[in-house]
């Protein structure tokens, strides 16, 4: 009896290990994250365990030029990008939906320049370091705008985020489109601001941008990092001065100096979120058709692209605190 039960276990193995091999491992949605305040919240939801590992990873990034690259080729299901870089991502072919708005720049972004540069137009002829592929072309043409300057006016020099602050201390540009940490860093060296965002209304906006193939097949991990960033953006406000020093020691700058910085950003609330994605259209389909008018007529995109889905609420809208 006991050789029976013994060889109806043994043919049970083989259909056991059968049924386990095939079974496919839960999905893993993977975010690329760069260094910018605005972010930052994301990881501070990560660091105090808001994220389930098992179901979202925090990829970060030097730049958001490494985002948009992995994003394109499918090694990230979704990434926080500027609201330009996302149209930029869709004209090249591949499709997203804006989830979430996590700021409004209101001065953060900025052209410094060297002290021998003391007004915008003397940018003139002279080395600006942009990243092209990122928010840097966006400003940088409203700076120009500002200043009446042409393309070939002024000599663009591409500079990834990351090169930034080495190519101006070395002298290779006499100016550079920049934001913090590197903003801070290069005005003790000298640098000083002849143009910021705040100048530029609406026009630089920070979304959290998902594959759109990915949209209903991760939906609920979509959520839970939805979730995850609304919860710490709660504890940002309960734990004001902990949650600066958290985030600051990771953006290399100092608690106080963080604190200065959101000034220079709009952070908008879950309903004010929920509000800006509501009504047909929605203030933010508005915007984006705005956003992309401006690079539409400087050249800055690679072919007409669809808004149909351009946006999905529904995420927000599940949230509860």
């Amino acid at each position: 009896m006991k050789h029976f039960a013994y060889a109806k276990f043994l043919a049970f193995i083989p259909l056991f290990l059968l049924t386990t091999c095939t079974i496919e491992p839960p999905e893993l949605l993977k975010v690329g994250v760069n260094q910018w305040p605005g972010y930052e919240p994301l990881v501070l939801a990560r660091d105090l365990g808001y994220l389930p590992q098992k179901q979202v990873k925090l990829v970060e990034l030097p730049s958001n030029t490494e985002s948009i690259a992995l994003l394109r080729t499918g090694r990230l299901d979704a990434a926080a990008l500027t609201l330009d870089e996302a149209l930029n991502v869709i004209s090249l072919g591949t499709e997203l939906t804006i989830v979430l708005v996590f700021d409004f720049s209101n001065g953060a972004d900025v052209l410094l320049a060297n002290p021998t540069l003391k007004n915008l137009v003397d940018i003139r002829h002279h080395r600006v370091g942009v990243e092209t592929t990122g928010v840097g072309a966006l400003l940088f043409h409203a700076a120009l705008n500002q200043a009446k300057l042409e393309d070939d006016d002024v000599e663009v020099v591409y500079l990834p985020v990351d090169e930034q602050e080495e190519a101006y201390m070395r002298g290779q540009v006499d100016a550079v489109v920049t934001f913090e940490p590197i903003k801070s860093r290069l005005e003790q060296h000298g640098a000083h601001v002849l143009f910021d965002s705040s100048e530029a209304s609406d026009l630089i906006v920070d979304v959290l941008a998902v594959r759109r193939d990915q949209v209903e097949k991760q939906s609920e991990n979509i959520f839970q990092l939805v979730q995850a960033y609304a919860k710490a953006r709660s504890y940002m406000t309960q734990y004001s001065e902990k949650s600066m020093q958290m985030m600051a020691s990771r953006l290399q700058m100092t608690p106080h100096h963080l604190q200065q910085t959101y000034q220079d950003l709009i952070l908008p609330s879950l309903v004010e979120n929920i509000t800006y994605f509501s009504g047909a259209p929605s203030k933010f389909e508005r915007h984006t058709h705005e956003v992309y008018s401006f690079m539409k007529k400087k050249g800055m995109l690679h072919r007409e692209i669809s808004f149909s889905h351009i946006q999905d609420k529904s995420f927000v809208m599940r949230v509860k605190l």
